[in-house]
């Protein structure tokens, strides 16, 4: 990411978000967050202090400096914008507090969720929201958060989640926050200035490229032809072929719903571990099942049907693992929606995950995310309206790992973590997965009026789970 100063241009990825965005497809990512009541653990179980948890936020701020920047876009859109300290940062302004009447349902809870999530962020403004939603079943409450998918990605929105989180139930007094003083944003004339030289010159990785080049030529002359195979293999199997029609892909209009599941980690491993896959490979295949039972709850035909996933996968490195901004590539996987047989169809989704990765599909992916940033910015968001306006999947599968241990707030333990996920312009229907402390804690985000009854995908979601945790004692019982 280049700096201007103290301001940090969007890379031509998390520029191409912006540029996705329209009135009926917003590219904003979100998680809600359900946690006890603080003190359960200890017997005495009471509301959350909402003065205190503005004081947590305001204290770790300085751990995520992007919550204090907004953008500043070059004069005549020469370049992509640039992050800048907001000097009218106000905090209250994007930490809210909302409750539902006692006891509120988890179905309340998403509806409203929903509602809060179909509206646009504010440009002006940094790129977030964090609302605090009590009233909830038990005394528990929820934190329902909103970021521009330009700013974040999944493994970093895990990172970001969780410096308001602990691993401990010792509540403390949140530190004094850091001072903090927002840096002079650049002027309309050096914004223009920095963006005319960059049109001019080459990018910083274009000579590193050059210097790698002269040090391996033979590497990197492999390296472009394996790069080169993997890219025509994409667009052999992925971006020739649109992936079939279905009720899964019907505009949306600007409104979603969004449902949440839970499913415990253990039986998943259960069933990788008795046919040799992997608990994504159980992740693709119940959402297969699950998915192909509900269109045909609803009259479509299924026979002989494959839809195809997109599953993002990050390239984020180790030493990257709390940097901001987009670290992601794309792979396409054919599911089986019309198998029936649980096993049959959990071994296919783990061939299909196997050849992508043989194939190197996502090494060709990130090599054509790479050479955006070579295209003017006017002909990249071009680019990236096209792209997101073609039908070359059916719906997103994003699975983010997160830490496998007890999570706190000021003391209230985190029960699920529920993302929502953006919906393209053909596509109606989004899965999200993030799991945590034993659980599998799915997001099924949809468009309001294409898929009215998206929650019955969670009862299908469990029965899939259901089948494939009986195959597998079946199997252990040998």
């Amino acid at each position: 990411m280049e700096t201007i100063g103290h301001a940090d241009r969007l890379t031509s990825l998390d520029a191409a978000f912006l540029n996705m965005e329209a009135p009926t497809r917003h590219m904003h990512v979100g998680g809600l967050f359900i946690f006890d009541p603080p003190g359960k653990e200890q017997g005495e179980p009471r509301d959350l202090d909402h003065t205190g948890f503005l004081e947590l936020v305001r204290s770790r701020l300085h751990l995520v400096p992007r919550y204090r920047q907004k953008l500043a876009f070059p004069p005549l859109a020469l370049g992509n914008p640039v992050w800048v300290d907001d000097d009218h940062f106000d905090l209250s302004y994007h930490v809210r507090h909302a409750a539902l009447p006692r006891p509120g349902t988890i179905a309340q809870l998403t509806e409203y969720c929903a509602r809060i999530l179909s509206r646009p962020l504010d440009r002006d403004r940094p790129l977030w929201e964090l609302y605090v939603i009590e009233g909830l079943e038990e005394g528990r409450f929820a934190l329902l958060g909103k970021n521009h998918h330009a700013m974040i990605d999944g493994l970093a929105g895990i990172d970001i989640a969780t410096v308001m989180l602990d691993v401990t139930s010792d509540t403390g007094t949140p530190p004094e926050p850091e001072p903090w003083v927002p840096a002079p944003a650049p002027g309309r004339a050096r914004l223009l200035g920095a963006a005319v030289r960059d049109a001019l010159t080459s990018p910083a990785h274009l000579v590193a490229s050059g210097r790698q080049l002269v040090a391996a030529p033979t590497k990197s002359a492999r390296r472009a032809l394996e790069i080169g195979r993997a890219a025509a293999s994409m667009a052999r199997t992925s971006l020739v072929h649109t992936a079939p029609r279905s009720l899964l892909n019907q505009p949306p209009g600007p409104h979603r719903r969004f449902a949440i599941q839970r499913i415990p980690l253990q039986d998943a491993k259960r069933i990788k571990n008795a046919f040799g896959t992997t608990v994504n490979d159980t992740v693709l295949a119940a959402v297969s099942d699950a998915i192909g039972r509900f269109l045909r709850d609803h009259g479509a035909t299924t026979d002989g049907l494959w839809l195809r996933a997109m599953v993002p996968v990050s390239t984020r490195a180790g030493s990257e693992a709390h940097a901001l901004g987009n670290r992601v590539v794309a792979v396409f996987v054919d599911l089986p929606v019309f198998e029936l047989d649980p096993i049959e169809r959990l071994r296919i989704c783990h061939e299909a995950m196997r050849e992508v990765k043989s194939s190197h599909h996502a090494v060709g992916a990130g090599f054509l995310i790479g050479l955006t940033e070579f295209a003017p910015p006017t002909l990249h968001a071009m680019a990236a309206r096209a792209a997101v306006n073609s039908r070359l999947f059916n719906f997103l599968v994003t699975n983010v790992p997160g830490p496998q241990v007890p999570i706190y707030c000021l003391g209230a333990r985190l029960l699920g973590a529920f993302p929502f996920a953006p919906l393209a312009a053909t596509q109606s229907f989004a899965v999200g997965l993030t799991s945590i402390d034993g659980w599998l804690n799915f997001g099924f985000t949809a468009d309001y009026d294409a898929l009215p009854h998206i929650e019955q995908v969670t009862g299908h979601l469990r029965d899939a789970y259901a089948d494939l945790l009986r195959c597998a004692e079946a199997v252990e019982a040998g």
